[in-house]
């Protein structure tokens, strides 16, 4: 058990439905020629065998009796199903589509009684300009879990 810092507890403290205290991106894939199957299928696979290099991704938040300190990380094992989901499109969708999904996607709060990230994955994205299959993955991270830095090594390890 890691006790979060002032800072970290405070952005848990300041997140409403209108200010969300999580980062989001966006990530647009072509996916590889012969590629078969569901990306989101390909995605929980590739982050099950990356998982014990995401410390982040492995923790949730024990909050303290009465709310007397900062809440707590403890281990967790997160449901992939749960995490990594699929986003709702259309087949084909074209980019301002999916821009306009990730706007009705972003104000949604990450459920604090699991790890504190979410990963949506778009499939069937409209082809790319060398007329290849796309994905793309919304993703979710609080920013108590991860800052600048963790999130590049978050990003460098997956």
């Amino acid at each position: 058990m890691k006790q979060l810092s002032g800072l970290d507890a405070t952005f848990l403290y300041l997140e409403t439905p209108e200010m969300p205290m999580h980062v989001g991106a966006l990530h647009l894939y072509e996916l590889p020629e012969g590629f078969k199957g569901k990306f989101t299928t390909a995605v929980r696979k590739h982050i099950t065998a990356r998982m014990p290099a995401l410390p982040a991704l492995r923790r949730r938040l024990w909050w303290m009796p009465l709310n007397m300190a900062n809440p707590a990380w403890v281990d967790a094992e997160p449901d992939l199903r749960l995490h990594v989901v699929t986003a709702e499109s259309r087949k084909g969708a074209t980019l301002a589509e999916l821009e306009q999904a990730v706007a009705r996607l972003h104000p949604q709060l990450l459920d604090r009684s699991r790890p504190l990230w979410k990963f949506h994955v778009f499939e069937d994205i409209d082809t790319g300009p060398g007329g290849r299959r796309r994905a793309a993955m919304y993703t979710q991270l609080h920013h108590a879990a991860v800052d600048g830095q963790a999130a590049v090594a978050l990003a460098n390890a997956l």
